[in-house]
């Protein structure tokens, strides 16, 4: 810490229960022992009779109090004053909502890098409610409130008085400021940058970031000194929770190193998580036997096209955490997704199929039921349904024969554990016979192949009907489907490392699971089939190839890849080569045997990345890149980098690039970009009046450019003049996870697919759409009520869609 004082001097007070709430030690207010009181430095307890002394130091700023559990106070610290040698600290007992030995609940969220309190209303409202429904013990911020203006505003609409919990903060990189030193603005409004509190059996301990946008007075020697004498105080295996912006180590042990004979085993003091943000991720990783949870913005869409999120962390008697991600924005959403436009997918036993996603961000989902009503009256006994993912419940029904050919309306009641309740209806058209497409082409690579041109040689009649729907037990992000003979292949997340992250084989004609292969963690993003093997590569850098047919392990390798932030990228495939990992990690192998046949060494990796590799039609280009950072090309043959290009946003870029006749075609920003594959060269540029920082591909068709957007729904452009031909306006996403977006944003994160003239996308606001190419006229929609993030895949009379909720869509065309 800067120096404030020219000598060290020595400091008493008192720790006192404030029945009375003015903040002031009064006669007869009760006084508590054995509570941690610091200087920074030093950390003592408080006596018999609540009293305190503290020596002081040179660096000292604050006094400041280990808040124990069960109590919480609107201010932990004093700043030191001159002439002042006495700091009492008032304390008020509150409801923690601690269980038997311990247990207790709290509330993360992080990087909410905000410059007015203006339109945050509704995501401040849903941590304040989710904390209040939940017993949440405490919310804890970890960081990047961001600027001078963002750490002004944040503290009068969100803190320990308005959110009726104790509240926490971190200091992140933009929350050190211009001042007399970067901490200065951050800490005349929140207090020290250091200092721990207790809940239930855990100790928990905010450490600051060590640097930022401008120096920090405070040092790592600093920290240090205190953060010993702070461990010193607490009995031993008591466990820790370290929260941070950042996160110290990609090492299996946590130790702390100020400098030569200045370390700390964190792991010897029974670590059970550190905690942080600044990447902008959801991302749960092991190191040894603590955890490290990271938990992007739930203001807006991550670096990573994260969805927008706080995390809810359970924390046991012993200290171990279990976490749960809550969306923002969506107040008692509910779809019931497989009955639309008046018809319901039976089983091939006869029995309707009922699937209900229904989301409440600041509450649980209890319960689900249904009812059938025809003629005026309930005609079977209500059904209800079991809980497949956070937002799905599912269950099948047998309807009374009679009823064959009869309009019956469905009614699906949600009971929310805050007491909420929500009904949705919707109505079909009675058949107990089920219906069963066939598939025809491959779908290989995203968007068909692996120049993602996303444009089918099977051409389906509308109007399409739901043929069945099947839950792969977890979310899916933006692993988009793939398509051999008559299986379908998808992969899920983890993102509460909940061991669930899979890959999964679904028999097209009914949706019965051929095999389902449990990963190590998430699969973020596409999924690519070569020599009867379909590949992934999870987050943690492991690239699987499996049989397509048995779902056996046929190999896999361990990719060269960072930890944190971990593998977002999506894999390629020729029909022989696989092309997979990021930076230094890129490689390609033989597909049917693994083996290795080059490695990037020319860039590295960085921020999490959401494109898919793409390869040249002639397969000589391999195209990846890392998110702000560059484009790059490798010679697909050797590795060797061909070229790289930043400049002009592209360094930006989220979307995977479409491969036609020497060029490729992306988005970046707010630009559509035309390069030359083989050099790099700037063929278009195409400002938009919108963002188009979003994950899809465009479609390039005869006459069009056809792309999603992060605001503006789906967008067609001239494809030789590059004016705006059309423009088809999508709903409210449901979530959002374009950088940097919220609002009435109406998201596209999935690339267009062409099935002759008919245009099949999937969007933020959950629904699938049909739209005539030519003129952008809404053909046909179905409704789902989870925020779809991957691409559909079109074989034979059939295409497949999958939802976040980890829902699997198969409908089928008119034709046969």
């Amino acid at each position: 810490m800067a120096v404030l004082s020219a000598f060290a001097a020595p400091y008493k007070g008192t720790v006192f229960i404030d029945s009375n709430g003015n903040g002031t030690f009064d006669k007869g207010e009760k006084t508590l022992k054995g509570v941690m009181v610091s200087d920074g430095r030093h950390v003592v307890k408080t006596q018999g009779d609540g009293t305190y002394e503290l020596p002081g130091h040179e660096r000292e700023r604050f006094l400041f109090v280990t808040v124990p559990s069960g109590y919480k106070t609107t201010r932990h610290y004093h700043a030191i004053g001159q002439g002042r040698d006495s700091y009492d600290f008032a304390l008020r007992p509150y409801n923690a909502h601690i269980g038997r030995g311990g247990a207790h609940h709290f509330v993360q969220i992080s990087d909410t890098e905000i410059s007015t309190a203006t339109g945050q209303e509704e995501w401040v409202a849903a941590v304040r409610s989710y904390a209040l429904n939940e017993n949440a013990a405490f919310i804890i911020h970890t960081g990047d409130i961001c600027y001078e203006k963002g750490l002004k505003a944040h503290k009068p609409m969100f803190n320990t008085e308005n959110m009726d919990v104790p509240v926490y903060y971190c200091i992140g990189n933009h929350d050190l400021v211009k001042g007399k030193y970067g901490e200065e603005v951050f800490e005349s409004i929140y207090g020290p940058v250091y200092y721990s509190f207790d809940a239930g059996n855990v100790h928990y301990i905010v450490t600051p970031m060590w640097g930022g946008d401008y120096r920090p007075g405070y040092t790592k020697e600093d920290v240090y000194h205190w953060l010993v004498n702070d461990l010193a105080q607490i009995p031993e295996g008591k466990p820790i929770v370290v929260f941070n912006h950042d996160y110290w180590t990609s090492e299996d042990r946590h130790v702390f190193k100020a400098g030569e004979n200045m370390t700390i085993d964190l792991d010897a003091h029974n670590l059970k998580a550190w905690i942080y943000g600044h990447v902008h991720i959801n991302h749960i990783t092991r190191h040894g036997n603590a955890l490290a949870i990271c938990t992007s913005t739930p203001a807006r869409g991550g670096i990573d096209h994260a969805a927008s999120a706080f995390r809810s962390i359970r924390v046991d008697a012993n200290g171990n955490l279990a976490s749960e991600l809550r969306y923002t924005y969506m107040d008692k959403v509910v779809e019931i997704a497989s009955i639309q436009n008046e018809q319901a997918p039976v089983t091939e036993q006869g029995e309707v199929m009922l699937s209900v996603n229904a989301y409440h961000t600041v509450s649980e989902t209890n319960a689900v039921t249904c009812t059938f009503w025809a003629e005026g009256k309930m005609i079977r006994p209500e059904v209800r349904l079991k809980q497949q993912t956070d937002f799905n419940w599912f269950a099948t029904a047998k309807l009374p024969a009679a009823y064959e050919g009869k309009t019956i309306t469905v009614e699906a009641k949600v009971a929310f554990a805050d007491g909420e309740t929500a009904i949705r209806q919707s109505f079909f058209t009675y058949s107990p016979h089920s219906l069963s497409g066939k598939t025809g082409s491959e779908w290989n690579n995203l968007g068909g192949n692996a120049q993602h041109t996303c444009i089918s040689p099977d051409t389906l009649a509308l109007p399409f009907s739901l043929a069945w729907t099947a839950n792969l037990g977890s979310n899916v992000y933006m692993a988009s489907p793939v398509i051999q003979g008559n299986s379908v292949f998808a992969a899920s997340i983890d993102e509460n490392a909940q061991g669930k992250a899979a890959i999964v084989a679904m028999d097209t004609r009914n949706g019965s699971v051929r095999w389902k292969y449990p990963l190590r963690a998430s699969v973020k993003n596409s999924l690519a089939i070569a020599q009867d093997l379909v590949f992934a590569q999870d987050i943690y850098g492991y690239l699987y190839a499996l049989d397509i047919h048995t779902g056996k392990l046929a190999w896999e390798k361990k990719l060269d890849v960072a930890r944190v932030p971990g593998l977002n990228d999506g894999l390629a495939a020729s029909a022989d080569k696989v092309f997979a990992g990021s930076g230094k990690g890129l490689a390609a192998f033989d597909a049917r045997t693994g083996k290795q046949l080059w490695q990037n060494t020319e860039w590295s990796q960085r921020e999490g990345t959401t494109a898919t590799l793409s390869l040249s039609p002639d397969e000589t280009v391999l195209i990846g890149g890392v998110q702000w950072s560059a484009m790059y090309a490798n010679d697909a043959r050797t590795g060797k980098l061909l070229w790289g290009k930043s400049e002009n946003g592209i360094r930006n870029r989220a979307s995977s690039p479409a491969m036609y006749d020497g060029a490729m075609y992306f988005l970046s920003l707010n630009s559509l970009f035309i390069l030359s594959e083989k050099t790099g060269r700037v063929l278009t540029r195409k400002e938009l009046p919108y963002s188009v920082d979003v994950t899809s591909t465009p479609l390039v068709t005869k006459g069009e450019i056809i792309f999603g957007t992060a605001t503006e729904g789906l967008v067609a452009l001239d494809r030789e003049t590059l004016e705006e031909k059309w423009k088809l306006r999508t709903g409210k996403a449901l979530i959002y996870t374009a950088p940097y977006v919220n609002e009435e944003a109406a998201q596209i994160e999935c690339s267009p697919v062409l099935t002759g003239d008919v245009v099949i996308v999937g969007a933020s606001d959950g629904v699938f759409y049909a739209v005539d190419r030519r003129n952008g006229t809404l053909l046909w929609r179905h409704q789902t009520g989870a925020p779809i993030l991957t691409t559909v895949a079109v074989s034979g009379n059939m295409f497949f869609g999958v939802d976040y909720a980890g829902n699997v869509y198969a409908f089928k065309a008119a034709n046969e």
